[in-house]
C-alpha cells in the first residue's frame, strides 16, 4: 500500500513540474553570465551583435520541438539581460 502512496506522490510532483512556464525557467537566468546557459546547454548556434554592443545569443531547441527558438540578450560584461523565444517551446 504504502508503494501506491509513492506512486501518486511521484505522479503528482512529476506532473506538477511539467506546468512550469518557458519565462519562470527563464526569467531565473536573467542577471547571470551567459556561461551559465553555454554549461547548460552547450554552444549557441548563433552571436549577434546588437546596437550598443549587446549581443544575442540563439538557441534552436529542435529537440523540444523544431520551431523552438531561444534568443538570450547579454550585455557587454556577458551578463544575460532579457530573453524573448518563439515557436512551441515547452519545458523540459
Amino acid at each position: 500500500m504504502i508503494r501506491i502512496y509513492y506512486f501518486i506522490l511521484l505522479v503528482f510532483l512529476n506532473g506538477c513540474a511539467y506546468f512550469v512556464s518557458w519565462d519562470e525557467q527563464s526569467q531565473v537566468l536573467l542577471g547571470e553570465n551567459i556561461e551559465v546557459c553555454i554549461k547548460l546547454d552547450g554552444p549557441p548556434d548563433t552571436v549577434t551583435i546588437l546596437p550598443h554592443g549587446n549581443k544575442e545569443y540563439k538557441y534552436h531547441f529542435k529537440k523540444l520541438d523544431p520551431s523552438c527558438i531561444h534568443y538570450w540578450i547579454v550585455n557587454k560584461e556577458g551578463i544575460i539581460t532579457g530573453y524573448h523565444y518563439r515557436g512551441y517551446c515547452r519545458p523540459i
